[in-house]
């Protein structure tokens, strides 16, 4: 499976590039970058330090800072002013590229045979949106789009109803629904359900693999900010390995059909015309051991 992944390196988010880099059934492409969690400099720089961290030489291309005509949201409060919680991870060996992030990601769509490539997208859906407006070929030719946003049931986490990834760009995210492409989205009604405790972190540190040791420092930071902090407890949600986890273990995600739109104003999803998967549930036990073992490849 070929992929490019967009993100805003974020802890969560380092977790699933870990595990997309070191499984052999993914074939990572390109990281590409934009501001979100924190800002560009800061994710393009961790998605670095993540790659010479994991092993597998993979370029970087930065993206959009900042949303379509919107002032940018940032969860330093979650993520640490380093976006990384402060673990430690290395320098980057190799610079980020020279290419832009649409331009990367409309190279390698063109150049690839016609619906082969996947895109996971870890953030804000910002640099797709551009992707779409400046290379709609580019983009036709995505097999399918995974990305983690957006609340359906739940209540939201930056307001009654919206979640970061969409409400830090709706305007992005509109233009994405209305593209018409394979659009699978894990909100947080299936997120949330899949969390981990400290025996996880044990299991993750006993496998001796550097790539499952770092995802373990980085759940241990989550727990630092969260309110359930007492033995046994579990850590904040484990939103963005949901993507490819998925794309690997569709069979342990619930996927209902929806019709969605995103309310301007305030981020949130709303009933609307677009037809999409949405992941509404998952088996978190089985996806916590496919976790684990991807990461200790």
């Amino acid at each position: 499976m070929q992929v490019i992944i967009d993100t805003d390196p974020g802890i969560d988010d380092a977790i699933a590039i870990l595990y997309a880099l070191r499984h052999p059934g993914i074939e990572v492409l390109a990281l590409t970058t934009l501001g979100g969690n924190v800002g560009l400099g800061v994710t393009t720089r961790n998605a670095g330090r993540i790659v010479t961290l994991a092993g597998v030489p993979t370029p970087v291309h930065p993206g959009a800072d900042v949303p379509l005509g919107r002032e940018p949201r940032s969860e330093t409060a979650i993520h640490g002013n380093d976006g990384l919680g402060g673990v430690a991870f290395p320098d980057p060996t190799v610079a980020p590229s020279d290419e832009p992030a649409v331009a990367a990601m409309a190279r390698l769509l063109r150049a690839a045979p016609d619906k082969t490539i996947d895109l996971h997208c870890l953030g804000p859906l910002t640099n797709l949106a551009l992707l779409v407006q400046d290379a709609p070929d580019a983009a036709a030719r995505i097999r399918r789009v995974i990305a983690m946003g957006g609340a359906i049931d739940e209540p939201g986490n930056v307001g009654p109803r919206a979640e970061f990834n969409i409400a830090h760009d709706p305007d992005a995210a509109a233009r994405v629904l209305a593209a018409g492409l394979d659009f699978t989205l894990i909100p947080l009604d299936a997120t949330r359900q899949f969390r981990a405790d400290a025996a996880y972190l044990d299991r993750l540190r006993a496998t001796g693999s550097p790539a499952a040791i770092a995802s373990a420092d980085l759940i241990d930071a989550y727990f630092a900010q969260t309110e359930h902090q007492a033995k046994g407890s579990e850590s904040r949600p484990l939103h963005d390995p949901c993507v490819p986890l998925l794309a690997l273990n569709e069979n342990l995600f619930r996927i209902d059909p929806r019709s969605l739109g995103v309310e301007l104003d305030s981020g949130a999803l709303v009933p609307g015309p677009h037809a999409i998967r949405v992941a509404m549930g998952l088996q978190a036990d089985a996806l916590r051991s496919a976790l684990s073992e991807g990461l200790a490849e």
